[in-house]
């Protein structure tokens, strides 16, 4: 049977996008109204495995947006959510994370040392590594390498440019594993066919971050241990469309209102 996994990161809980506007406040609810549908979405399709590659949180988590997660997380039981912490939320000493009575289906790789958990059922192992400060150079994830605990393994990374721990794409592609789950940069892309990629984050956080915005879900192959199956699926509200109009002299203040919400309402209103 394929081991179906959802791949999600930087969802940013608790920001406030465009801070300064009339909609900020309602950008910060829909950040937590489509993680909520995406953790929906994970327990429809029956995911094994829900994979958050780091800064679920936007700063530090307060206790009672904690508990609202972990409450989310005990609606899909039968899905295993392995997360670590990102360079916003980074495991601060007196951090909740640290001492969060999380459900049952919850796994944190809050440890230094090369944490792993395993999950024989699924016949895999999750490596990761958080973050404990803001900026890390080191590189690394350049370090781990599958121990062959369980037939498939995939490592959770985050970060990627000089401050936040670096990588080789090279060196992540030798390493063995059947997937690498990567958080941080905000746009999907993927880095190695069939083994790497960025997810992005589910919602657009400011007017840099256009186009489309989601999650990963993949299956993986239990014999060949090869990922055989990636999707991006969209999962974001609405999208920041960059909107370029031509005027001339000519062109009349009441031209320009016209066109520019015939443009708007052509390509959504919503956006």
């Amino acid at each position: 049977e394929l081991m179906k996994f959802f791949h999600a990161a930087d969802i940013h809980l608790g920001a406030e996008p465009d801070k300064g506007f009339p909609w900020s406040k309602e950008r910060g609810q829909e950040i937590w109204d489509s993680f909520r549908r995406l953790i929906r979405q994970a327990g429809e399709e029956k995911a094994g495995l829900f994979l958050i590659a780091g800064d679920l949180f936007h700063r530090q988590p307060l206790m009672k947006e904690l508990k609202e997660v972990n409450y989310l997380f005990s609606t899909i039981p039968d899905t295993k959510v392995v997360l670590i912490a990102g360079n916003h939320d980074y495991l601060k000493r007196e951090s909740y994370y640290l001492r969060f009575p999380w459900a049952e289906n919850v796994f944190c790789l809050w440890g230094d040392q090369e944490p792993c958990v395993e999950f024989p059922d699924l016949g895999t192992a999750v490596y990761g590594i958080s973050y404990d400060r803001k900026e890390i150079t080191d590189p690394l994830y350049h370090h781990i390498r599958p121990q062959r605990r369980q037939p498939l393994e995939i490592l959770l990374a985050h970060g990627g440019d000089r401050t936040h721990i670096p990588f080789d794409r090279s060196v992540l592609e030798q390493a063995g594993f059947s997937y690498v789950a990567l958080g941080h940069i905000h746009k999907p892309h993927v880095l190695a066919d069939g083994k790497i990629a960025y997810c992005g984050s589910p919602e657009p956080l400011d007017l840099t971050e256009t186009g489309s915005h989601g999650f990963y879900a993949g299956e993986i192959h239990p014999v060949t241990r090869k990922l055989i199956n990636l999707q991006f699926i969209p999962a974001a509200s609405l999208q920041y469309i960059p909107l370029a109009v031509n005027v001339s002299r000519d062109t009349t203040n009441g031209e320009l209102c016209d066109r520019i919400s015939n443009e708007i309402e052509n390509r959504g209103s919503q956006h």
